[in-house]
């Protein structure tokens, strides 16, 4: 947050912050609040925290030495199209 703070952003009283996600933790909903409005809007597509159907998850165990190339041997397998949209966790 100082980080952010630093770069001399307008106060959350003087600009439109919009926030997009897929996902919302209460951790990050927090931290949200120290940047927007208090009388800001939450809107939700669909159900809060339900899964999409139709969309096949699966967990598979890959050392770190081996990601990158089972990665792209599944994008070989399974892409269809020339999109496609990958989430990775970040520190």
């Amino acid at each position: 947050i100082c980080k952010l703070e630093a770069l001399g952003l307008p106060s959350k009283y003087e600009r439109f912050t919009f926030i997009f996600s897929a996902t919302f933790s209460d951790k990050v909903r927090i931290l949200a609040q120290h940047f927007i409005r208090g009388n800001y809007i939450f809107l939700v597509v669909g159900k809060p925290d339900a899964t999409n159907e139709d969309i096949a998850q699966t967990i598979e165990e890959v050392s770190n030495a081996f990601k990158k190339d089972r990665l792209f041997q599944l994008l070989e397998q399974n892409l269809k199209s020339e999109r496609c949209l990958i989430f990775v966790e970040t520190n």
